[in-house]
């Protein structure tokens, strides 16, 4: 199950680290884990959480401990000491669970996080983001793998129902943790856990029938960004990856949801940002962008209409040396520049990069 998992994404070290809570489907992800894969050379390392939100969190780490011990598993407990928020408590303690499980993972050189999340988890979510109005990337679900910054997070259990980790800790003999948070309605997530059992026996739809649904919107999704991957290559000169520009025309003449795509991957990959910004803000942009469109900041970057063209660069910039006459001794030299029409700010990244080396001879 798990071998197959790396294999179908090509996941080959052999050092795996896993987020386990005591809670159920963690538990038994690490104990599945350490059963098919460590006979197979690969180290199983488990990593709890202890976010002291309740009297009973340490005693719970120590009880993980205890299990992992007894199975040969190394464990380690990170404990959120930090100062906890009054409000948007759910939010800041999955924030700083994965920041603390991140910087672990990092400082000993382990590229692979493991969590366990699983089909029930895949169906909330989609039906979370319905409430919000989401688009197909939301309404996808979460990836199998999601990388960052040379770190993935791996959720091998995504489309497999929680009752198979239940069953396996039941023969096993292994008792597990109930978070007390999963009863509280105040959390959209929980209220949609209780209604999902009501809207599977009345609707006769399955949660297999919908995890199959978001496979099949994964499938769309990745044809797209493909495409998109497509027109900025081909369409979009990039300027040495400091910023991108594209004729206005092509630009606004595209299909709006590949308008929506460009926008996105390019803002983000210029802003330098884990994630792009909201789709509303980006939609708004879009549509201000014709050929009489000056200019807006939008995901730390500055997009602007210029000589027919468009333009995305990052928002901040220096002059450093720069002044116009050391632009026109620059082109002199480097002739391929002389006669093209290019912003202030494109002007200013081109010398300092390349400019600067002459600057000696320019003064």
């Amino acid at each position: 199950m798990f071998k197959e998992f790396l294999e179908k994404h090509n996941l080959q070290e052999k050092n795996i680290a896993v987020g386990v809570s005591g809670g159920s489907d963690s538990l038994a992800l690490a104990l599945m884990l350490n059963d098919e894969l460590t006979p197979l050379g690969y180290k199983i390392i488990a990593l709890t959480v202890d976010h002291r939100l309740r009297p009973s969190s340490a005693q719970e780490a120590l009880y993980v401990s205890q299990i992992m011990q007894a199975k040969n598993i190394e464990h380690h407990t990170l404990v959120w000491e930090s100062n906890h928020p009054q409000t948007g408590i759910e939010e800041a303690a999955r924030i700083a669970r994965y920041r603390l499980l991140e910087d672990w993972c990092k400082q000993h050189q382990i590229h692979y996080l493991m969590t366990a999340h699983h089909l029930n988890d895949q169906i909330e979510t989609f039906f979370m983001r319905l409430q919000r109005g989401s688009g197909l990337d939301g309404l996808c679900g979460m990836k199998e793998v999601f990388e960052k910054n040379n770190f993935q997070i791996l959720r091998p259990l995504l489309y497999t129902l929680p009752e198979v980790m239940k069953n396996y800790l039941l023969k096993n003999d292994i008792r597990w943790v109930e978070d007390e948070s999963n009863a509280c309605e105040d959390f959209l997530r929980v209220k949609i856990r209780h209604f999902l059992p009501d809207f599977y026996q009345k609707t006769g739809i399955s949660p297999h029938r919908i995890g199959q649904t978001m496979q099949r919107l994964w499938g769309s999704r990745n044809h797209l960004e493909n495409e998109t991957l497509k027109i900025v290559k081909n369409n979009f000169k990039n300027w040495y990856d400091y910023g991108y520009s594209c004729s206005v025309d092509n630009f606004t003449a595209l299909d709006d949801e590949l308008k929506f795509r460009i926008m996105a991957y390019l803002l983000k990959k210029v802003g330098k940002d884990q994630y792009p910004p909201r789709a509303e803000r980006i939609l708004s942009l879009i549509e201000k962008i014709t050929p009489n469109f000056k200019s807006a900041t939008l995901g730390h970057c500055h997009v602007s209409v210029y000589n027919k063209k468009l333009w995305i660069f990052p928002e901040f910039y220096t002059l450093g040396q720069y002044t116009p006459k050391l632009w026109q001794d620059f082109t002199k030299t480097e002739t391929k520049y002389k006669n093209l029409k290019l912003p202030l700010r494109l002007k200013i990244y081109l010398y300092n990069l390349f400019g600067l080396q002459n600057t000696k001879n320019i003064l």
